[in-house]
C-alpha cells in the first residue's frame, strides 16, 4: 500500500473541495433564479408585432415541425420570416409549400456568405432587415414550442419592461454522447452561473442565452449593434446576452422544460462538432482559459473518485483530511448535480455517472479547440475559426462602447 501524505495532492483535493462547495451553493442560490414561464391572461400585448426569425439550412426533416407549432401559437400578432440558407435538401420545396399556404410567412433566399461572417450570423442578420416587428424572436429551425410559449413570453417582457427574454430548452438526446454533454450542459446553466447575481449586475461573463429562443425588443437589438457586431463570433446566442447584460438592459432566462423542445445530435461526430464550435468561443477564444478550465474541472471530476476508490481497495493510504476532503468533494458535487437534475430534468443515473458526462465534455472542448484553432471543425458544411484580428478589435471596441456606460444603473427597455 502507498502512503499518500503529501502536499500536493491535499492542495488537488482542497481545490477540488473548495470548486465543489461553490457548485452546491450557488445551485441552491439559483432556485428561484431560473423559474418557468409563468402562464398569462394578458390581452393587452396584441399590439405589438413579432417578426419570428428562422435561419434554415439543410433542416428538411425539421423546419415543417417548428412551423407548425408557431402557426398554432394562441398570439395572432406575428409575421414569420424564414432565410433558406443556400439548402442542398428538400428544405427550399417545404419552405414554398408553407409559404403558398400561409400569408404570414415570408421566404427569403440568403445571400453569399460575405469574408469575416459565420453563416449563421449572416442569416440572423438578413432576417433582421427584412422584419419589421417591434419584438424580435430568433429560434433554430429544429425548435417546437407549445401553443402559448409566445404570448407568455411576450406579457412577461412587458409586464416585467424586459428587454430580453431567453427560455433554455428541452432535449431528447436519442446518442448517448449527445445526452451526457447536455446532461453537463444542464449542470452548468443550474450549478455554475450565478444568475440570481447576473440580474443585479454587468458582469458580462454571467450572461446566458439559447438560440432556441432569443425575444428581444428591437431597440435593445439596436443598442448592441445586433448581429452585425458579431460576425464571425460562433457562439452568437451568449454573445447576444453578454452585449445585453453589458448594455445595462433588464432581461431573464427562463425554464423551458415541457414547453420548447429541440432536437438532439444523432451521431457522436456531431455531437462533438455541434457543441465543440461553442465551447472554445465560450472561453473568450482563449487558450489560457480554457487549459485552466480544463485541469480544474479533470480535477474536481476525477481526482476525489480516483482516491477513494483506490483507498478502498487498499492501492493507496490517505491521511484523514485527504479522506474527508475527497469525501466532502463528491458528496457536494452529487448535491449540485441532483439540485441541476430536480431543476432541469437530469436522469438519475446521469446525475450518480457525473464523471462520465464530465469527461465527455473534456474531450469535446479539445476537439473544440483543435478544431478551431486549426480549421478543421465543420458546421453544416462550413469551416468553423477563430475571427480574424480586425474583427477581434471591432469587438473589443464594442465591448469598449458598452462597458463605458457601466457606472450608470441597469435599466429597463422601454417599448
Amino acid at each position: 500500500m502507498i502512503n499518500f501524505s503529501g502536499n500536493f495532492l491535499t492542495f488537488l483535493l482542497l481545490i477540488a473541495f473548495l470548486c465543489a462547495v461553490f457548485f452546491a451553493v450557488n445551485s441552491a442560490l439559483n432556485r428561484n433564479s431560473l423559474s418557468r414561464l409563468p402562464r398569462s391572461e394578458l390581452n393587452d400585448t396584441s399590439r405589438f408585432l413579432i417578426s419570428i426569425l428562422i435561419p434554415c439550412r439543410n433542416e428538411q426533416d425539421n423546419i415543417g415541425k417548428c412551423l407548425d407549432s408557431f402557426l398554432k401559437q394562441t398570439y395572432s400578432n406575428f409575421e414569420i420570416i424564414v432565410l433558406d440558407d443556400e439548402s442542398d435538401d428538400d428544405t427550399g420545396n417545404i419552405l414554398t409549400q408553407y409559404m403558398a399556404r400561409h400569408p404570414n410567412i415570408s421566404v427569403i433566399q440568403g445571400k453569399p456568405l460575405p469574408e469575416g461572417w459565420t453563416g449563421k450570423n449572416w442569416a440572423c442578420h438578413q432576417l433582421y432587415e427584412a422584419s419589421e416587428g417591434e419584438v424580435l424572436l430568433y429560434c433554430d429551425a429544429d425548435t417546437t414550442v407549445d401553443s402559448t410559449l409566445t404570448n407568455d413570453a411576450l406579457a412577461e417582457l412587458v409586464k416585467r419592461n424586459l428587454g430580453f427574454i431567453t427560455i433554455f430548452p428541452q432535449r431528447e438526446s436519442t446518442n448517448l454522447f449527445d445526452r451526457c454533454v447536455w446532461s453537463f450542459t444542464r449542470w452548468v446553466i443550474a450549478s455554475w452561473v450565478p444568475l440570481w447575481l447576473a440580474y443585479q449586475t454587468r458582469t458580462r461573463i454571467f450572461a446566458v442565452g439559447f438560440g432556441q429562443f432569443l425575444m428581444l425588443r428591437r431597440t435593445a437589438y439596436d443598442e448592441i449593434g445586433g448581429y452585425e457586431s458579431l460576425r464571425a463570433n460562433s457562439l452568437d446566442d451568449f454573445e447576444i446576452a453578454r452585449r445585453i447584460q453589458s448594455s445595462g438592459t433588464q432581461w431573464r432566462v427562463y425554464n423551458g422544460i415541457g414547453r420548447l423542445m429541440t432536437v438532439s445530435y444523432q451521431s457522436t461526430k456531431d455531437a462533438v462538432e455541434g457543441y465543440g464550435k461553442s465551447i472554445f468561443p465560450a472561453l473568450g477564444s482563449n487558450a489560457f482559459v480554457l487549459l485552466l478550465s480544463w485541469l480544474l474541472l479533470a480535477n474536481l471530476t476525477w481526482t476525489p473518485v480516483l482516491v477513494l476508490v483506490m483507498e478502498s481497495v487498499k492501492i493507496i493510504s490517505l491521511s484523514t483530511d485527504q479522506l474527508q476532503l475527497a469525501s466532502f468533494s463528491v458528496a457536494a458535487v452529487l448535491i449540485s448535480w441532483a439540485a441541476a437534475a430536480v431543476k432541469l430534468k437530469i436522469s438519475t443515473p446521469m446525475t450518480v455517472l457525473y464523471p462520465i458526462a464530465i469527461t465527455s465534455v473534456l474531450y469535446t472542448s479539445l476537439a473544440s479547440y483543435i478544431g478551431i484553432r486549426y480549421g478543421t471543425m465543420m458546421w453544416k458544411n462550413r469551416v468553423i475559426h477563430e475571427a480574424d484580428e480586425v474583427l477581434d478589435r471591432a469587438a473589443r471596441t464594442t465591448d469598449a462602447n458598452l462597458e463605458s456606460v457601466s457606472d450608470t444603473p441597469a435599466r429597463n427597455s422601454e417599448p
